[in-house]
């Protein structure tokens, strides 16, 4: 039938089984454009093809598809922006929760591959940690933690004006040298994106030379501990290493995301370089 695509060339155009068209139509999330009752064939045309991606998508974030429905306009056409939306929130969900697990299996391997004579202080986790770029301000010894928060905001409305996104982690670093502490509050930051969508500065090695303040965290495997407070003047009794190791030592205390506090009565997760 000209201008029309039948079942069969929809199922096969789209990837999707011809039981599964059936069932969308039962639903009432994609109806063929036109019906022959005499024979019960369906016929769609090539402009209503996009539903089935938007139908796609639900199936693979695990949407159920009878809540597709409520997505749909009188004229059976769907929301896309708020179909969207919603699909949006529910991946950013799903790419957390893949996050730790990797998380998690990446420490399991790491506890299983410490050579035996690396005995991993209790209480404490080794975790691979990835390169970050951190803002930082001065957070000296005439400073009291109830100016923590404070400073906190200031540097991610800080990063803003500097042409950059401010995100978690944040927290405090703690520069440890020859019995010295330094102390600073940082948040991790990034390029902001302009308006298409390409990073301000972002050629690698370029954005933010000329930033201060502006530090990279290296990567590596890094020996892990929760607390419940700001708890780190000494973080060789934190971590029960030898002082001595600790002379030149880079400490991170950085904030536990709200769900895992609410478990965990945990505020903070010490970090320091093995």
């Amino acid at each position: 039938m000209k201008g029309y695509l039948s079942i069969g060339k929809v199922a096969k155009a789209k990837n999707v089984s011809i039981k599964s068209l059936r069932y969308y139509d039962e639903l009432g999330i994609f109806r063929p454009a036109l019906t022959d009752h005499t024979t019960g064939y369906r016929y769609y045309k090539e402009e209503q093809l996009y539903i089935l991606d938007a139908i796609s998508l639900c199936v693979e974030l695990g949407i159920p598809l009878k809540d597709l429905s409520n997505y749909m306009d009188g004229n059976h056409k769907p929301d896309l922006q708020r179909l969207l939306g919603d699909a949006k929130t529910i991946a950013e969900e799903k790419i957390r929760d893949m996050y730790k697990s990797l998380n998690t299996l990446q420490n399991t391997i790491n506890t299983l591959e410490q050579k035996p004579n690396h005995k991993i202080p209790e209480g404490c986790m080794v975790r691979t940690l990835l390169s970050r770029t951190v803002l930082t301000s001065p957070f000296d010894e005439f400073t009291d933690m109830c100016h923590y928060n404070p400073k906190l905001l200031a540097l991610f409305v800080g990063s803003q004006k500097l042409g950059l996104a401010g995100s978690y982690p944040s927290g405090l670093i703690y520069d440890h040298h020859s019995g010295k502490v330094d102390k600073y509050v940082f948040v991790t930051v990034e390029p902001l994106a302009d308006e298409s969508g390409t990073k301000n500065g972002s050629v690698p090695g370029n954005w933010g030379k000329n930033i201060e303040g502006l530090r990279t965290i290296g990567a590596g495997n890094y020996l892990c501990k929760r607390v419940a407070e700001h708890s780190i003047e000494s973080a060789a009794e934190i971590f029960s290493l030898d002082k001595a190791a600790m002379k030149h030592a880079t400490v991170i205390e950085t904030n536990i995301p709200a769900d895992e506090k609410d478990a965990t009565g945990m505020s903070y997760e010490l970090q320091v370089l093995l």
